[in-house]
């Protein structure tokens, strides 16, 4: 403030201005930059330290990871048990989300 009224009208005026549009493009960036880092968190998807997975015969599926992404963009599979499948049959002990 101080500063401001030694420097007469016009000139306080412009030095507002110019703060005023540095703060708001550093906010923007900001936004910006908080946005993708939470876009990027949301499209994450971990799978570690899972079972075996056995699948034996026609058409038989075995998943101890992940095989479908989740509704939300995010699917954590962690310590899964080993899964078996046989004569076609199905078998799962992490996400699958299959149609």
């Amino acid at each position: 403030m101080v500063f401001l009224t030694g420097q007469g009208l016009d000139r306080a005026e412009k030095w507002v201005s110019i703060v005023g549009m540095v703060v708001s493009v550093s906010l923007s960036a900001a936004g910006l930059l908080l946005g993708w880092l939470t876009w990027r968190r949301a499209q994450t998807v971990r799978v570690r330290r899972t079972g075996d997975a056995t699948a034996r015969g026609p058409g038989s599926r075995a998943n101890s990871g992940a095989v479908g992404g989740s509704a939300h963009g995010q699917t954590v599979v962690e310590d899964t048990g080993s899964a078996g499948a046989t004569a076609g049959g199905r078998a799962n002990t992490g996400v699958d989300r299959s149609r």
